[in-house]
């Protein structure tokens, strides 16, 4: 297991964030209920996770890794697993997942569906990731 400090902002001085099992794959998408979050090191990854919003009836907050594995984010516990579901998150519905989400309205942000035999899912990720950052 390892560990990172984090200092949010200044409304949290200190907080623990765990990695159980493993480490996730980066760049790393965070699904929050309001938007979609992108994280490439341990410290955007436990920042952004911090400030997602989980489901409803939930306290779990899912992150996809660049090979596609689903990650889930405890947020009472502050530690992200790999999830226990063993199903790979494909090109197509990552795609369809961040052209829906809020702030990708225009069509100048939107990721193509065309063409994804040509490209590798960890590119696919790494693009959307940079995309996310921008928004």
């Amino acid at each position: 297991m390892s560990k990172s400090k984090l200092d949010e902002n200044k409304t949290m001085s200190k907080v623990e964030f765990n990695v159980i099992l493993r480490n996730p794959v980066y760049p790393v998408i965070i699904i929050s209920v309001d938007r979609l979050y992108s994280a490439f090191n341990i410290n955007q990854l436990a920042e952004n996770c911090l400030k997602s919003i989980p489901a409803e009836k939930s306290e779990i907050i899912k992150a996809i890794d660049s090979t596609g594995k689903e990650f889930w984010y405890s947020a009472s516990r502050h530690t992200i697993s790999p999830g226990f579901s063993f199903k790979k998150t494909t090109k197509k519905q990552i795609i369809e997942m961040y052209n829906k989400s809020q702030g990708v309205n225009k069509s100048d942000l939107e990721y193509s569906v065309k063409s994804l035999s040509n490209k590798r899912l960890d590119r696919i990720i790494i693009e959307i990731c940079e995309r996310l950052k921008a928004i």
